[in-house]
């Protein structure tokens, strides 16, 4: 096991040098992919410099045949037991979705030898998690002694690495300005030349000022929010699409029930050459809660006869809700205290019509129907 590590870490010294004596292959590109890898071992301690081979389908398949097989690519883990490793979009993606191939391999000699392996399906501009837990427990007499964590291709899931350097839960995102690479977060949200955050006319971006951690990142308020904001390590922000907000008549906003949003803390700035290049974030994703709501498309009964009116109950645990008609439906909007009265004004009102409004309690709201019956 030692003559094999030796090697490679022997050979990653040697590309280092190599690389400081001429140009990179590549320039970082917006469409590269990144997998950012942990190592630890069964009790979770970091491991420092642990190699990490990089297989593409038919590498890994010959490499289950025969240990030898060169890897596409090799890496060593940090102190902290983590690396994040590149993929370039030329070498990897021009085709479209790759299943990457992560291997560490331990052996003491031919007969006695670990091996884990993690393997993603990775497209360009991803960003994804690989995660080896080292259970070195010896194998039983007479087995191979290969030890395969072979982990299928899916969602990402969140991060509490209490060793991470950035923070303690989440995923580490590394975005390139525009002019150094144009990394894409959620395929529009981008960092501009002057160091601030661009929806890219997809994202609204709130700052939610000085945090300590993404967990710090609870109640989403829209009133420090735009389609740009200037980004800054240690604060938190608010990444929300466009296509799940809606402004109501007091001026205020919100999102959709159930809508996804991004919650994002950065880090640190990534500077070369003495010059601000990107900023380092860790990530994580919530939804709009109802959280008192009525549920999307629920539809209350108003009786035809009369004067066509109706309580609609207000979040009880909420001082800051409203009422509004969808677009132009003839409806008009009274409040109290925790309800809002509604009155259908509709000259031809008939049984079975009909009209959509939008209640709003803090940052979310959703929308629901009133329908005319005998």
């Amino acid at each position: 096991m030692r003559k094999f590590i030796f090697t490679l870490q022997a050979g990653a010294v040697l590309l280092g040098l190599a690389a400081c004596d001429k140009k990179p292959a590549y320039e970082a590109d917006a469409k590269d992919a990144v997998a950012h890898i942990t190592v630890v071992d069964d009790k979770g301690s970091p491991q420092v410099g642990a190699v990490v081979m990089i297989f593409d389908e038919k590498g890994y398949e010959k490499f289950q045949q025969d240990r030898k097989t060169e890897p596409l690519g090799v890496t060593l883990t940090l102190r902290n037991g983590q690396v994040s490793y590149r993929l370039p979009y030329q070498q990897w993606f021009t085709a479209g979705s790759r299943l990457v191939t992560f291997v560490v391999m331990e052996e003491a000699d031919e007969e006695n030898y670990h091996i884990w392996s993690v393997s993603r399906t990775v497209k360009a501009a991803e960003q994804v998690k690989v995660d080896f837990k080292l259970d070195r427990t010896p194998t039983g007499s007479g087995e191979s002694g290969v030890t395969e964590d072979v982990k299928e291709p899916g969602e990402n899931e969140v991060s509490e690495n209490p060793d991470s350097p950035t923070d303690s839960v989440g995923t580490l995102f590394e975005m390139f300005d525009q002019e150094n690479g144009h990394t894409l977060f959620g395929e529009a949200l981008f960092l501009d030349s002057d160091l601030g955050f661009d929806g890219g006319g997809r994202y609204t971006i709130v700052d939610a000022g000085m945090v300590q951690s993404l967990k710090e990142l609870n109640a989403l308020s829209f009133d420090r929010a735009a389609r740009r904001i200037s980004a800054w390590p240690g604060h938190g922000y608010f990444i929300c699409k466009d296509i799940s907000l809606m402004e109501f008549p007091s001026g205020k906003r919100a999102m959709a029930i159930g809508s996804e949003y991004a919650k994002i803390r950065v880090a640190e700035w990534i500077v070369r050459d003495e010059k601000k290049i990107g900023v380092k974030f860790n990530y994580t994703y919530d939804k709009i809660k109802a959280d008192g709501l009525p549920e999307w498309g629920k539809v209350y009964d108003v009786k035809l006869a009369g004067d066509k009116t109706i309580e609609i109950p207000l979040p009880a645990n909420s001082s800051d809700s409203e009422c509004a008609p969808w677009g132009k439906a003839p409806l008009r909007i009274s409040f109290a205290n925790d309800h809002a009265t509604i009155q259908i004004t509709d000259e031809k009102a008939a049984a079975g019509n009909e009209y959509r409004f939008v209640i709003r309690a803090g940052a979310g709201y959703t929308e629901a129907k009133l329908r005319l019956v005998e």
